[in-house]
């Protein structure tokens, strides 16, 4: 019935457009939509004024259902099903359950995770378990509220399964690598032993203190560790181990070792082969995605590492990793910056395949998609607690955030999620939203929404203000009608710096923390590490999208190597739906780049493309040998070679006491290296490269943008084309009213289309010429907290 009903409203919608009638008939004679995947909705194809006046109920979001298992009664399921549905609010919801019955938990799990036993109520994932999500479900259905989204845990971190995993496959939990050493006076004879009774022998390695020199001496391994002799001079003995021990981390632990396709399989048999065999009727329709919530390698003492690491390693790239495992602690010499990126960046690589990778192709396989949310994506370094926040998505069909506590304080993750999925072509990106926010008001809640909304985001999960009422709630189910699916449009791609996040990383123990609650190691990569003083991307980040008002792109090196096209001087992504275009590409500060970024980089000036770059000029490769690629394009592209007289411009500006540097080459490529970048000085360079903007809101640069627990809010915009049509949306999250013209590239009509009322206006707009290119000018008039989209008819 449900399915027909969905059939019969997209029909309604799609006969005034044949193209996309007859697509709509194509998918659904090949089975697609018949139970398809939320991301493959044909209505979102669609730009309908009907839908927008009123969004169906898939779109204004999803109730969140707190199941306590401990006291859950049939009772209070069908209560809180019925409720929901009778407020009109969210189209659908989703069940996260908690507490529960441990009686099929194994006394190792629950004493190695300090939770005490507990027979009540209904254990996780057992026959009555399933009979009331059976209720909830059918209940959902019968009263108009379906359940879209199936929560993958008992409560967070996902990867647990309530503590089954653990207690059935102690062998598939987590571990983390750890480190023996002692220092050494050569010759000499040293024995090694792992400390602990359960750990596993990863190898040795000797690094000499003075000359970098490593040897690997794995083969010399012994019962309880490894026997080795130190030649001659001054050395450092390195044993590797890992350590399983299961341990509490805020009540948590035993969950599954992420890195290990086998350890994962038997994660999925538990939970989601169970869901499916008690409910695969659902699936497909209503069950529309999965949601996972918090995995992250920083829980493993900060170091989550695997057996078969080494193993799968040298089958990849030909060659043993164990003498570059000092890197991972050390410096180790030149090739320091390498090793460090060929082991955090395959430890990433197993991590994005062996979990996020199967489970999104079990999803795939049984007609769902696959969605949820790393932890801690605000920290500047990612590479202790996810590895990498582009690439983790690069196989989950709908990438997603973690919005927590007060409004902005995700702010500069935002950028980082919502680009992934531009990168790979994922048109939904998802955020869970208002969680334990610590202040909540509607207009709290209207500031985040609209703020995420001009981020990228198109679904939002979560508890909104009951306060907020209907009027909000189609609020959320316009803009996320409008917004999903399309061609993100923006003028910069600033390069994602991986390389130099991962060169920069190293493992380490503090002694002591001033937050006891957590072992010390827990916060060394909960906060990146030692941040250097580049790795501005984040800030610059800010600087251009709230404080420039210019939109912009993260560009992950691999898509820039793989998925770019270079022609006309424009650097274009070539995907699918998702076809980008950028006439400026930003290098942030860093010392690392890969040699393959590095190549697409001389290729794009070279085609006349203009590159900036900040802080720091590169020096390094990502990868072994090739340090003279990287050096030949700062050479060629920025000016600087390396023992020879430099070749760029000096730009002084006088009144601030700096100099930037530019450079250019016959084909019109042009380059700018701005040691000391602030927002004067990128706005200068940038309107030198981009004259024309492709959205140009003519209001002073707001510098500096109040930052965490002082963020109140700014002006912002996202442009998309879909259907055919600009679709442009600008939100106001301030508490002060937006009086401005805006100009956008290209001659264009528009209507105002307002997703507080649903009203639909005739836009008054100019057309002339900017450089001899045509421009369009309108009046941007928002109240405070409110937002418009400009629709091309």
């Amino acid at each position: 019935m449900m399915q027909h009903l969905r059939r019969m409203l997209v029909l309604r919608h799609l006969f005034a457009c044949p193209f996309l009638l007859l697509f709509f008939f194509f998918v659904s004679a090949a089975g697609v939509w018949a139970a398809g995947p939320r991301s493959q909705n044909p209505a979102d194809l669609v730009v309908d004024y009907k839908l927008f006046q009123n969004p169906p109920g898939e779109y204004r979001g999803h109730w969140w259902f707190t199941w306590n298992l401990s006291t859950l009664t049939e009772e209070a399921v069908i209560k809180m099903i019925r409720q929901a549905a009778q407020s009109d609010a969210c189209g659908s919801f989703m069940i996260t359950p908690s507490g529960g019955s441990t009686i099929n938990l194994s006394e190792a799990f629950l004493r190695g995770t300090r939770r005490q036993p507990d027979t009540r109520g209904v254990a996780y994932l057992s026959e009555e378990y399933f009979r009331l999500y059976r209720l909830a479900i059918d209940e959902g259905l019968r009263n108009g509220l379906p359940m879209r989204v199936l929560y993958d845990e008992l409560q967070y971190p996902s990867g647990m399964a309530g503590g089954l995993l653990y207690s059935k496959y102690p062998e598939a939990g987590a571990k983390s690598l750890e480190l023996a050493e002692r220092n050494v006076t050569g010759p000499a004879k040293i024995e090694l032993a792992i400390p602990i009774e359960n750990g596993i022998y990863v190898g040795a390695v000797l690094m000499n203190r003075d000359t970098f020199e490593r040897i690997d001496v794995s083969r010399n391994k012994t019962a309880k560790g490894a026997i080795f002799p130190v030649p001659k001079g001054n050395w450092k003995a390195m044993l590797f181990y890992l350590d399983p021990t299961i341990r509490p981390a805020s009540n948590k632990g035993g969950f599954v070792d992420y890195l290990d396709a086998g350890a994962v399989d038997k994660f999925i048999q538990i939970t989601f082969d169970a869901y499916y065999s008690h409910l695969k009727e659902y699936f497909g329709d209503p069950i529309q995605m999965s949601f996972y919530d918090e995995p992250c390698m920083h829980l493993s003492n900060g170091r989550m590492w695997t057996p078969g690491f080494n193993e799968a390693f040298q089958k990849a790239y030909g060659f043993s990793p164990m003498k570059y495992y000092p890197a991972l602690w050390y410096d180790i010499g030149p090739e320091t910056a390498a090793a460090r990126n060929a082991l955090f960046g395959f430890r990433t690589r197993l991590y994005a395949e062996n979990y996020i990778g199967r489970v999104a192709a079990w999803c795939a396989r049984h007609n769902i998609d696959m969605s949820g949310h790393q932890d801690q994506e605000e920290v500047r370094n990612p590479v202790g607690i996810h590895g990498d926040l582009m690439k983790v998505f690069e196989h989950q069909q709908i990438p997603g955030i973690d919005d927590i506590y007060f409004t902005g304080r995700s702010n500069v993750a935002y950028k980082i999620v919502t680009s992934s999925a531009f990168n790979w072509d994922k048109p939904l990106v998802m955020a869970e939203t208002y969680a334990a926010y610590r202040q909540m008001s509607p207009s709290i809640a209207l500031k985040t929404a609209m703020d995420q909304y001009a981020m990228g985001v198109n679904v939002q999960i979560g508890g909104r203000p009951r306060a907020l009422g209907p009027d909000g709630d189609r609020f959320v189910g316009r803009m996320s009608y409008l917004l999903r699916h399309g061609r993100h449009v923006a003028d910069v791609a600033v390069l994602y710096p991986i390389a130099f996040m991962q060169a920069a990383y190293f493992f380490a123990t503090p002694p002591t923390s001033n937050r006891p609650a957590s072992p010390p190691q827990f916060y060394w990569p909960l906060e990146g590490g030692l941040i250097p003083p580049e790795l501005d991307y984040m800030d610059l980040g800010e600087m251009l999208f709230r404080g420039l008002r210019l939109d912009f792109t993260y560009l992950h090196p691999e898509v820039l190597e793989k998925r770019t096209i270079i022609e006309n001087g424009l650097l274009t992504l070539n995907n699918k739906e998702n076809r980008e275009q950028f006439r400026v590409l930003i290098l942030p500060g860093g010392d690392t780049i890969s040699a393959a970024a590095a190549k697409r980089i001389v290729e794009f000036y070279r085609a006349g493309g203009t590159i900036v770059a900040t802080r720091r000029l590169p020096s390094k490769s990502a990868e072994f040998g090739r340090n003279r690629e990287v050096l030949e394009m700062v050479a060629e592209v920025f000016g600087f070679p390396a023992g020879d007289p430099l070749t760029a411009e000096i730009r002084p500006v006088v009144d601030d006491f700096k100099n930037y540097f530019a450079h250019r080459n016959k084909t019109g490529g042009r380059a700018y290296f701005l040691p000391e970048p602030d927002i004067k000085l990128l706005n200068t360079v940038l309107r030198e490269a981009v004259p024309v903007r492709d959205v140009d809101i003519q209001l002073p640069p707001m510098w500096p943008v109040k930052m965490g627990t002082e963020y109140d809010g700014a002006l912002t915009y996202i442009h998309k084309i879909k259907d055919g049509r600009d679709i442009y949306f600008f939100a106001n999250s301030q508490d002060t009213p937006v009086d401005a013209s805006v100009v956008l590239r290209g001659k264009k009509n528009l209507e105002i289309w307002n997703p507080h009322t649903g009203e639909r206006l005739a836009a008054e707009v100019r057309q002339s010429e900017q450089n001899g290119e045509p421009v369009t000018a309108a009046r941007l008039k928002l109240a405070p907290v409110t937002a418009v989209f400009f629709v091309r008819p």
